[in-house]
């Protein structure tokens, strides 16, 4: 994979290798992986793939969003939208962390509707990922990181309450960041998240044995696993999760609530892991009317 500065580069890039006796494997075009990103794949004679990439260096501008840089642990510097709401003093936020994969941009919505809640919503992109420095550790340093952008939400805002929001990856650092010694979280709603990374190894299908093995040493599997710490998750928690899930098995977010009562488990029936589909629309509503009412 190559990189290049500019979508017409691309083009020209991959004009070219075909004239010079490649083979066109994909044309260029807008690909899902990343904002910005737009790529095409080339074949030389022998057979060798390059992709010749562009793809944003930063988090592009959001309507109704100031882009933020936020401190947090070790150095690290987290970048984000942070949404405010329009006609009220805000009072409460909620810090929205995305899963692996992604960063703050698939969250703009969420902020969106949050602040025309009432509540300040905070869209940071995890260390690691498009707008952040660092680099990903699958909820080792990331909740730490969690209760930096909470201090920083609370002296440059001025709210008195922070709730935290996270799907999948980031259900599993928000869990762990409010689970963490000396935080100070008033609710919790996270999404299909791992809570359980030994467990989750022997549940789930191909590609998460490469995924735990590039991220989590077997001496960071309790670590990183919120159902290990779940007795201190002192505030309220709610977790949604698809009966369907084939990534993130449902049976993850019930060792959770198994491991602390307290917790709630409200189950999408035919939802698998992921937002898009109507199952998932028509959840989000529990999970912002939980933040709002709690944290009120």
């Amino acid at each position: 994979m190559l990189r290049v500065p500019d979508q017409a580069r691309v083009d020209a890039l991959c004009a070219a290798g075909v004239a010079s006796g490649g083979s066109l494997v994909m044309k260029p075009a807008a690909r899902p992986f990343a904002p910005g990103h737009y790529s095409g794949i080339l074949a030389d004679p022998d057979g060798i793939r390059v992709e010749l990439v562009h793809a944003f260096d930063d988090l592009p501008a959001q309507d109704g969003a100031e882009r933020v840089r936020v401190p947090g642990a070790d150095g690290v510097v987290l970048g984000g939208y942070l949404f405010r709401p329009e006609s009220t003093v805000p009072r409460a936020g909620v810090i929205a962390l995305h899963g692996y994969g992604s960063d703050a941009t698939a969250l703009a919505s969420d902020g969106r509707d949050l602040a025309r809640a009432g509540v300040v919503a905070l869209c940071l992109s995890q260390r690691g990922w498009l707008g952040s420095t660092g680099d990903e550790d699958q909820g080792f340093r990331q909740p730490d990181d969690v209760l930096a952008a909470a201090d920083w939400l609370r002296r440059e805002v001025g709210l008195h309450r922070v709730g935290l929001l996270g799907y999948s990856q980031g259900g599993q650092t928000a869990l762990l960041a409010a689970a963490r010694a000396g935080a100070s979280f008033d609710a919790v709603v996270s999404y299909f998240a791992p809570t359980d990374l030994a467990a989750w190894r022997a549940q789930a299908g191909p590609g998460i044995d490469d995924y735990l093995d590039d991220f989590v040493p077997p001496e960071r599997l309790a670590a990183c696993s919120p159902v290990t710490v779940a007795s201190a998750l002192a505030c309220p928690v709610l977790l949604l999760h698809g009966s369907e899930d084939r990534i993130v098995s449902i049976t993850q977010s019930q060792a959770l609530v198994a491991a602390n009562p307290a917790v709630g488990l409200h189950v999408v029936e035919g939802a698998g892991h992921g937002v898009p589909g109507e199952a998932w629309a028509e959840a989000w509503p529990v999970a912002r009317d939980f933040l709002v009412r709690t944290l009120s």
